[in-house]
């Protein structure tokens, strides 16, 4: 069976990866897509956070990454894809646990947005993408705006 890992982080590169994935599994079988949010580490975000606010911050975190999750497999489901699964996924870094993660599933093809949630923050994975081409097992597909010239735009945004 092949595996592809999209990640995702709610920016419109999110919604890129999707229709990427949707257009390499179209009409495809013996496939399975597991799309992942890495959530953030937490003792990296804040120092001064009190516990109480903390907790509050990672039940928003959790939540919105549930959404998300929730989203791409309603996107992916409806573009034909059956055997998908989501997962919220911990690292101490976002390359690390993508990296831990395709490992793990033992991941055919990664599927990764060029940047994310925040533009000038070069993706929760664009400054982490050149690690984790370099150390995940896969081959790593990287989205970038030029790609919808192939695969086009879900019409209703996912994220």
């Amino acid at each position: 069976m092949m595996k592809i890992v999209v990640a995702v982080d709610g920016s419109k590169y999110t919604e890129m990866c999707l229709a990427t994935a949707a257009f390499l599994c179209k009409d495809r079988s013996n496939l399975k897509v597991h799309v992942v949010n890495v959530l953030p580490h937490f003792s990296d975000l804040d120092f001064e956070l009190m516990p109480r606010d903390r907790e509050v911050m990672r039940n928003s975190f959790t939540q919105r990454s549930e959404a998300m999750l929730r989203n791409a497999i309603d996107y992916l489901e409806k573009q034909g894809i059956k055997d998908v699964q989501a997962d919220i996924i911990k690292g101490a870094s976002p390359s690390e646990a993508i990296i831990d993660y395709t490992e793990k599933e033992k991941a055919n093809l990664l599927i990764i947005g060029a940047r994310g949630a925040s533009e000038g923050a070069r993706f929760l994975l664009g400054a982490e993408a050149p690690k984790i081409v370099k150390y995940t097992p896969c081959c790593v597909y990287i989205v970038k705006e030029t790609c919808m010239e192939f695969c086009p735009m879900p019409t209703n945004p996912v994220s």
